[in-house]
C-alpha cells in the first residue's frame, strides 16, 4: 500500500475550501472514471460518493489538534469498474485562524499510484484557481 499527498496553506474559508474539493474532484473525474463507476453501478458494486473519514486508532485520542472539517470522496476507476475498483482522496482541514491548512490525502494499492497522483494533482489545482496565494507541497 502507498500513498499521495499534497499540503497547502490557503486563505480560503472553510466553506470554500469545502467547495473547492468538490469541483476539483468533479475535474478529476475523467471519462474513464464514469465508466468504471457505470459499470459498478450496474454490476451493483457501486462505492462511489462522498463519506467522512474516521480515525479509529487507539491512539485517536491523544490528538491534540485534530482537523475542524474532514471529507472523503471515493472515485471509480475505469479499470476494473464493474468491480467497484476506485481510489479514495481525503480532505483534511485545519482552521489556523487568518488560513486554513488543508492535507490532500489519496490512500492506493500497488497499482494505483498513477490514479491517486492524478486525482490529487487536480484537486490540489483547484485550489490554486481559486486561491493563486495558496502554497502547495507535494508529499
Amino acid at each position: 500500500m502507498g500513498s499521495k499527498q499534497a499540503q497547502l496553506n490557503t486563505t480560503l474559508t472553510l466553506k470554500q475550501c469545502a467547495e473547492v474539493f468538490r469541483v476539483g474532484v468533479q475535474k478529476a473525474r475523467g471519462v474513464g472514471s464514469m465508466l468504471g463507476g457505470a459499470g459498478a453501478k450496474l454490476t451493483g458494486n457501486d462505492q462511489s460518493g462522498y463519506f467522512t473519514p474516521t480515525n479509529d486508532s487507539p491512539f485517536a485520542s491523544l490528538d491534540d489538534d485534530p482537523p475542524d472539517f474532514m471529507v472523503g470522496v471515493f472515485v471509480p476507476k475505469f479499470a476494473g469498474g464493474g468491480t467497484g475498483n476506485g481510489t479514495a482522496v481525503h480532505m483534511y482541514v485545519w482552521d489556523r485562524g487568518s488560513s486554513r491548512s488543508v492535507e490532500l490525502y489519496a490512500p492506493h494499492s500497488l497499482v494505483g499510484g498513477m490514479h491517486a497522483r492524478k486525482l490529487i494533482t487536480k484537486v490540489a489545482q483547484a485550489f490554486t484557481d481559486a486561491d493563486p496565494k495558496v502554497q502547495v507541497a507535494a508529499g
